[in-house]
This record gives C-alpha cells, structure tokens and sequence, in this order.
C-alpha cells in the first residue's frame, strides 16, 4: 500500500476517534432541554402495543374482561348453540399470553357437537379484529354482534368483537349444525357477557 493510503487512513482513524470523543459525551437532563426523559429513551415493544386499543400513551393495555375463555364461552353456552342432547363437558383452559395481549387464554371444548376452540383476546379487541377481518376473503358479517363480527366457512372460524375484546372461534361442528348458526349463537352469549 503507498504511504499516502496509509497517511491518509491514520487520518481518517484520527480524525473519527476525536469525533467519536466529542459526541461520546452523556446529556445532562437538568441543563439541556433538548434530552429526551430516560422512559421516552425506552426500546419500543415490538409490535408497539400503545397502538392497541384500550393502550394508554405509555403502552399499557386496558382489559375489557377479567373472564377467561372457558368463562366467557362455557359448557352451558356450546350446550345451547349446537343443541347437544348430551351434557358438555369443561373445556381445557390453557394460557397463552403475547406481546400484545398478556391475558389472553385460549379453551377446548369437544363433545357430539364436533370441536370447538375458544381464543380471547381481552385487550386488543379492534386491532385483532381489523386484521383478521381483512385477512380472510370469505369473511361474511353477521350483524348485530357486539361492535362486529364475521365468520370464514373456509377457515373454520369466527370473530367477534366488542369493546377492548376479540374472541376468535375455531369450529368443526357435525352435521346438521352450519358453523354461522353455532357463531351466531355463541357471538350473542359473548357479547352479552361484555
């Protein structure tokens, strides 16, 4: 290499060590107002829960429910809307908390019906709901539930919506049951729980 590369990298060395020097410095809060508060300095959480709704300025979320799934779809309920002759048993509870939403729980119920899953999502109800509701083409509205509701025939599922709450149904029911009749049903009893 020709001594003026090496020269002109010693420089360039030099000269960023004495920049990195100048602007290694710590701001002083007390004396420079341009110094951001150390809670605005925090790594965001990805995704940026404080675009959920109910999520305050500071990212928390507000539950719209302290019920979990098995409680806000029970036995009783999957019992009326399939019309199932035979008792229902308990659903399996399971949590399963995200980023988004750390209460969110998820029941199993299953019976002569076929299999129903039950996902809440108790605080990020309209997020969760414009997603999904734009994710599947066959989404067909059922009106009159809570702050919406669809059902996908093609994924086996539906969704209702109201307030800070998304439930997510997964179902395969037997015949002569449809799914929207069942998610209907089930819809009805959700929201009049919220």
């Amino acid at each position: 290499m020709p001594r003026r590369s090496i020269g002109a990298l010693t420089a360039l060395l030099l000269l960023s060590l004495a920049l990195a020097a100048c602007g290694g410095g710590t701001a002083n809060p007390a004396t420079d107002a341009t110094a951001a508060p150390a809670a605005e300095t925090a790594a965001p959480v990805e995704p940026d829960a404080s675009t959920a709704t109910g999520g305050g300025i500071d990212g928390t979320l507000t539950p719209g429910t302290t019920l979990n799934a098995c409680e806000i779809v029970t036995s009783d309920d999957i019992k009326a809307a399939t019309k199932a002759t035979a008792l229902v048993a308990a659903g399996t509870l399971e949590l399963s908390p995200t980023v988004l939403s750390p209460a969110r729980t998820e029941c199993t119920y299953e019976g002569e019906f076929g299999g129903i899953i039950v996902e809440l999502t108790p605080d990020d109800g309209e997020n969760l709901y414009d997603a999904a509701e734009g994710a599947y083409k066959d989404a067909a509205v059922m009106p009159g539930i809570g702050d919406g509701a669809f059902n996908s025939d093609d994924n086996n599922r539906a969704f209702i919506w109201k307030d800070n709450v998304t439930v997510m149904l997964t179902m395969f029911v037997a015949d002569p049951l449809t799914q929207v009749e069942v998610a209907t049903d089930l819809g009805k009893a959700i929201v009049g729980k919220l």
